[in-house]
């Protein structure tokens, strides 16, 4: 999922646009590389913004950045009995 980051906080925090099916705690990448976590989601439910804790407070982000998808497929499967 892409999104768009607006502005960076006097605290260190990334503020972004998204989609409505963003995740708290989901981590936020930049050419295969983490960058941080959405620590927050405010604002309107079909395009919100979303709140970045970055890893480092002095990185320099670039305009877009994209949310990696948590879901495994091994998720809810049921444990084989021997």
């Amino acid at each position: 999922m892409k999104i768009k980051i607006l502005h960076k906080t006097p605290k260190g925090f990334l503020i972004g646009r998204g989609i409505r099916n963003v995740k708290i705690n989901s981590v936020v990448t930049y050419k295969n590389k983490k960058i941080g976590k959405v620590i927050d989601i405010f604002g309107p439910i079909t395009n919100p913004y979303i709140k970045i804790r970055p890893i480092n407070k002095d990185i320099e982000v670039p305009e877009i950045v994209y949310i990696k998808n948590d879901k495994s497929k091994y998720k809810n499967t049921k444990k084989r009995k021997k």
